[in-house]
């Protein structure tokens, strides 16, 4: 019996941590979305826990605070984009993917997302606040993630770290510039258009410095960055 008991027990504990997951993923979920929409001034507890549909007691179960739930949604959204770019990484290195699909992927499961959105709202309307210093260092730190997962990508390039590091800025400003214009005046075409001239330039860059690189000397082999 007592052996049940603690089973149960442990089943219950279990429960209520999956509940509470669930739960702040739910909460996370409605943040991004109310501040891509309205903006981080207009996005407060109350209306935040209107769009998630639950009471404002229950979001404060969760988050004692408005902050807490913006900075873990912000610190949420770095760990998926991290994910998703060191994913690409693999691919591009292990020659799996190709530039086309690097840069679509890349701009469709991280820069599309409206979290991109929120962050950089919360980076600009936050600023000087404790939300804003959180979220500033969160993005300095994805943005960091990106130049080192880009030299494993594109290392086979036969390019300097510094070079490729170079050519991941063009990337990610690019897509984040098509990112915020897309928001203001969406336009599906101009997106497609605006993705195939970023494709072309890098494979160009690529290939003319990959050419004028000096190459290994014969029995040689290059270090990894």
């Amino acid at each position: 019996m007592e052996t049940l008991l603690l089973r149960n027990e442990g089943e219950t504990a279990d429960g209520r941590e999956l509940k509470g997951a669930a739960m702040r993923a739910r909460l996370r979920a409605a943040t991004e979305e109310l501040i891509a929409e309205v903006g981080v001034n207009a996005a407060s507890a109350a209306a935040i826990a209107q769009r998630c549909g639950v009471s404002r007691g229950a979001m404060l179960h969760h988050y004692p605070t408005r902050d807490d739930l913006i900075i873990d949604t912000a610190a949420h959204f770095w760990r998926r984009a991290r994910d998703i770019v060191a994913t690409l990484a693999d691919d591009m290195s292990a020659g799996r993917t190709d530039v086309a699909t690097f840069v679509d992927r890349l701009y469709e499961g991280v820069f599309r997302a409206n979290a991109l959105v929120t962050m950089l709202d919360l980076m600009v309307s936050g600023r000087d606040t404790r939300v804003g210093e959180a979220v500033n260092q969160i993005l300095t730190d994805l943005f960091r993630s990106y130049e080192d997962l880009g030299v494993q990508a594109f290392e086979v390039s036969g390019l300097p770290p510094e070079r490729i590091r170079v050519v991941i800025t063009l990337i990610v400003a690019t897509l984040r510039g098509l990112r915020i214009q897309d928001n203001i005046h969406r336009d599906e075409a101009r997106v497609r258009d605006v993705l195939a001239m970023l494709v072309d330039a890098v494979q160009t860059i690529l290939a003319k410095e990959s050419d004028a690189a000096p190459k290994p000397r014969a029995g040689t082999t290059r270090r990894r960055p």
